[in-house]
């Protein structure tokens, strides 16, 4: 079966809505990416998880990134905190995630605040007709 992108946008964004009513801002970071594969499970989903990006420069591996998951090839979600939700340069990064792994979108979640908070972060240069 093939997930329409904007079916899969609302069926991740539904689960971490879930997961945030059920957990609260309470539950270690651990819990919450156990919940997050749980739900994605539940759903039927392929998914990867603990995938590496590699950062290079002049063919030398300059930096790695753990991504908490990819979903159906099409989403790359990842958890993170308030802190580094802030930071401009984290969102630089996914972008540049979003364009060497040829993905359309990203979401960071912050599952600790009192109120979930979700960002996207777009592919500008992803051809959409695929």
């Amino acid at each position: 079966m093939v997930l329409l992108l904007a079916d899969l946008v609302r069926s991740i964004v539904g689960l971490c809505y879930k997961i945030s009513e059920e957990g609260g801002a309470y539950l270690s970071d651990e819990d919450y990416i156990e919940s997050v594969r749980y739900e994605l499970e539940a759903r039927g989903f392929f998914f990867r998880q603990n995938e590496v990006i590699e950062l290079e420069y002049l063919g030398k591996v300059v930096d790695r990134h753990i991504v908490e998951f990819i979903i159906e090839d099409k989403i790359l979600l990842d958890l993170k905190g308030r802190v580094l939700l802030r930071h401009r340069i984290f969102y630089k990064q996914l972008a540049f995630y979003l364009l060497k792994k040829n993905l359309p979108l990203a979401f960071v979640v912050d599952f600790h605040s009192h109120r979930l908070k979700i960002r996207k972060v777009v592919n500008p240069n992803f051809n959409y007709q695929l």
